[in-house]
């Protein structure tokens, strides 16, 4: 697969995801995974995890210089929410908001040496986190009466 083609897919299991038709995005992303290399799917994570800084930038601006990202869970009393998947997922779209390359590479590494399982949860919370922060963007402009941008890069 052409790294043109990945990154239509990849943003067909977004668009998959914000509708929270979550099987279809599932179905894609298996596509991806299935045709790419370890240093691919690490890609395809930073592509995800860049809608993620994007959308936090579009709900809070962008930090000062001296500023960083903080992801934390919703509820911390939750067991979802202390799911290692979930914290891997908060953990990588902080890291890749801040720039923080080895962090990102660990955070993978970790996860794609997991078992095959916990891997598929990792990327599965990866996409519904940053699905979540792009709902909870477009219900923001929908209250502020704005449109989102129609070709938002």
């Amino acid at each position: 697969m052409d790294t043109p083609r990945r990154s239509q897919l990849v943003m067909n299991v977004l668009q998959h995801a914000v509708n929270r038709n979550y099987d279809r995005a599932m179905q894609v992303m298996g596509e991806i995974a299935a045709a790419s290399t370890g240093r691919q799917m690490y890609g395809v994570c930073c592509a995800i995890a860049e809608a993620g800084r994007q959308t936090l930038i579009r709900l809070y601006g962008h930090p000062s210089p001296e500023g960083l990202w903080a992801l934390t869970a919703p509820d911390p009393d939750n067991d979802c929410a202390q799911h290692p998947a979930h914290l891997f997922s908060l953990r990588f779209i902080t890291a890749f908001a801040n720039g923080d390359t080895p962090t990102c590479q660990a955070l993978y590494l970790a996860a794609a040496n997991a078992s095959g399982e916990d891997y598929s949860h990792s990327l599965t919370a990866l996409i519904g986190d940053v699905a979540h922060l792009a709902r909870v963007a477009l219900e923001e402009l929908a209250t502020e009466g704005e449109k989102p941008a129609q070709n938002p890069h």
